[in-house]
C-alpha cells in the first residue's frame, strides 16, 4: 500500500507543474494547468518540426543540394524555433502581464483583486513570435509563387522587393496594433484593433491580387492559400473574444491561438516548403525594372546623285585640299603679325 502511494505521488510530481512553479499573482483570470497541458503539446510539435527541418537542411548541405532547397529550408526552421521558444514561454506561464478587463467575463469563484471587471492575464510573448514569424512566412509564400509553373518567365527585382516590403510592413503593423490594444484597459483598445484589422484587410487585398492574378496560383495551392486567409482573419476574432472582449478564458484563448498557429506556421509552412522543394525551379530575375534600350532609328535612303538634296556636294579630296590651304593662310597671318 505504501509502495503504491509512493508511486502515485511520483507520477503526480512528474506531471505538468508549470503553473505551480510559476504561479500567477495579482490575477483573477489566468491560465490553468489544463491550458498549460495543451500548450506543452503545441510546444512539442514545433520542437519536432525544428529538429526535422534542421536535419533536412544539413542533409542538403552534405549532399551539396540545390541552393533553392537550402534557402527554402531556412525559413521553416526559423519559424519553428521561434514558435518553439514562444510556446515554451507560454506553457511555462511566463511572458505575461496583468491588465484589468474592460468587460465582465465569467464569474470568478475566488477573485484575488477587488477590481471589477476582473484582472486578466495577457500573454505578450505570442505577439513577439508572430512579429518574427510572419515576415518569413510571407517570404516563403512569395518564393513559392515565383518558382512554381513559371519556367522561362523573368521577374523584376524591384517588383519582388516592393511586394515583400509592403506585405511585411503591413503584417508587422497588424501584430503591433493587436499587442498595444491588448495592453490597454479602456475602450480605446478597440481603436488599435480597428486600425490593425483595416491594414490587414488592405494587405490581404494586395496579397490576393499578387498571388491569384499576377503569379496565377491555381489548384490545391489556391485552396490552401484561401484557407490560410480564413485562419489569418480568425486571429482578429480570437483577439476580440480574449484579450479584447474577455469573453473566453485564457485556457480557451490558448486552444484557439494554438490551433491557428498549427494551421499557419506548421501545416501551411510545411506545405509551402514541400511544393518549393518538389516542384520549384530557380526563377530568372532581372536587375533593373526598366533597362535603357537603344532607340531604333530607321536609315534614310540617300539618292545616288550627290545633288538630290539641292545642296552642293564636295568630294573628300577637294575638301582636304581646301582645309590645307586655309591652314597655310592662317600660319602666314600669324607669322606676319609676329
Amino acid at each position: 500500500m505504501t509502495a503504491t502511494s509512493d508511486f502515485v505521488e511520483i507520477v503526480k510530481r512528474s506531471g505538468n507543474r508549470a503553473v505551480h512553479v510559476n504561479p500567477p499573482h495579482g490575477l483573477d483570470i489566468h491560465l490553468t494547468e489544463h491550458g498549460s497541458d495543451w500548450l506543452w503539446s503545441v510546444y512539442s510539435v514545433f520542437g519536432v518540426l525544428s529538429i526535422m527541418y534542421a536535419v533536412f537542411f544539413f542533409y542538403q548541405e552534405y549532399r551539396n543540394g540545390s541552393q533553392l532547397i537550402k534557402y527554402t529550408m531556412a525559413g521553416p526552421f526559423l519559424i519553428s524555433i521561434f514558435e518553439f521558444f514562444q510556446y515554451y514561454t507560454y506553457a511555462s506561464n511566463l511572458g505575461w502581464t496583468n491588465i484589468q478587463a474592460e468587460f465582465r467575463g465569467e464569474d470568478v469563484s475566488h477573485p484575488v483583486t477587488d477590481l471589477y471587471p476582473n484582472v486578466r492575464q495577457i500573454f505578450y510573448a505570442k505577439y513577439v513570435a508572430w512579429f518574427l514569424c510572419w515576415p518569413i512566412q510571407l517570404f516563403l509564400m512569395e518564393l513559392a509563387g515565383i518558382t512554381i509553373n513559371h519556367s522561362g518567365e523573368v521577374f523584376s527585382t524591384w517588383e519582388l522587393i516592393h511586394s515583400l516590403i509592403v506585405q511585411i510592413i503591413g503584417y508587422e503593423y497588424w501584430v503591433i496594433s493587436l499587442l498595444v490594444g491588448a495592453l490597454i484597459h479602456s475602450t480605446y483598445k478597440w481603436g488599435y484593433w480597428v486600425m490593425g484589422v483595416f491594414v490587414s484587410l488592405f494587405i490581404l487585398g494586395i496579397q490576393i491580387k499578387r498571388q491569384v492574378f499576377d503569379l496565377k496560383v491555381r489548384g490545391v495551392s489556391l485552396v490552401v492559400y484561401l484557407l490560410s486567409i480564413i485562419c489569418t482573419l480568425l486571429y482578429n476574432v480570437c483577439w476580440g473574444l480574449a484579450d479584447g472582449g474577455n469573453s473566453i478564458t485564457p485556457d480557451g484563448e490558448a486552444v484557439f491561438y494554438g490551433i491557428l498557429d498549427y494551421c499557419i506556421f506548421a501545416i501551411w509552412t510545411g506545405y509551402l516548403c514541400f511544393i518549393i522543394c518538389r516542384y520549384g525551379e530557380w526563377p530568372e530575375v532581372e536587375n533593373y525594372r526598366n533597362q535603357p534600350v537603344a532607340a531604333h532609328i530607321p536609315e534614310k535612303n540617300i539618292s545616288v546623285s550627290p545633288r538630290a538634296s539641292g545642296e552642293t556636294a564636295y568630294s573628300d579630296a577637294p575638301t582636304d585640299a581646301v582645309n590645307t590651304e586655309e591652314e597655310q593662310e592662317e600660319e602666314e597671318d600669324v607669322s606676319d603679325r609676329v
